[in-house]
């Protein structure tokens, strides 16, 4: 009867007191080629034949997907998606990583040159003239570990 094949996406988020959480959704694949799958969410109550017929409708949700891509949003398997879990999240560390030295070495650069008084508020702000202000010749330590500028 429960002729249904799954696939596996794992979130982060926090439960109803604030601590943080994996959660594992779970969809049902509908139809599956040999690169790829359609999935949707699980209707307990309908067989997979009653889904595919459900959900041949427009605008219900249907959802595709590459079969073994590391950046699909869902996986066929729950090893797979965890893999992909952790390497979202290590990619979203590193860029805020990126994102805090920027501000903060911009923060400096305008102190330094003199635009901005020190204080969480501060009191004098004068813009620089240019539309572009270097802050920093030096780039960051994890500025340094991307690649600029090639593609």
């Amino acid at each position: 009867m429960n002729d249904k094949k799954y696939c596996y996406r794992y979130v982060e988020g926090n439960d109803t007191q604030g601590r943080p959480i994996v959660m594992l959704w779970v969809r049902v694949i509908i139809r599956e080629t040999e690169k790829t799958f359609w999935h949707c969410y699980d209707y307990h109550h309908m067989t997979l034949e009653q889904l595919k017929q459900f959900e041949s409708r427009p605008k219900n949700g249907v959802k595709r997907c590459l079969k073994g891509a590391a950046r699909s949003s869902y996986h066929l398997t729950k090893e797979e998606a965890l893999r992909a879990f952790v390497y979202r999240k290590m990619y979203q560390l590193k860029r805020m990583s990126l994102t805090m030295e920027t501000a903060n070495m911009c923060l400096d650069g305008l102190r330094k040159a003199g635009h901005v008084s020190d204080g969480a508020i501060p009191a004098t702000v004068t813009p620089p003239l240019r539309t572009t202000f270097v802050a920093s010749e030096e780039l960051g330590p994890v500025a340094a570990s991307f690649k600029w500028g090639e593609y």
